[in-house]
């Protein structure tokens, strides 16, 4: 949907690479929505939830981050075209 380069990992240890930067400023944004990744990389987003995690919390989850990556990706094309 965001024409991000890939997803990979194992089980619930996944890792998003954004193929470009911008992962310290997602993480920043998500951290002040309430969740908790982990950019180690500019360009790559860690999740590494607890193994309880229920159905609704990954679905909120990825509410947050779908929201995140709105909000950033847009300021980078308006940014882009100014």
């Amino acid at each position: 949907q965001h024409g991000l380069a890939e997803v990979r990992g194992r089980g619930l240890l996944l890792a998003l690479d954004l193929g470009r930067p911008g992962a310290f400023e997602i993480a920043s944004q998500a951290r002040e929505r309430g969740l908790l990744l982990n950019a180690p990389r500019p360009h790559l987003l860690r999740f590494m939830p607890a193994l309880t995690i229920a159905r609704e919390e990954i679905e909120l989850a990825l509410r947050i981050l779908d929201g995140c990556l709105h909000a950033v990706l847009r300021r980078e094309a308006a940014l882009a075209g100014a």
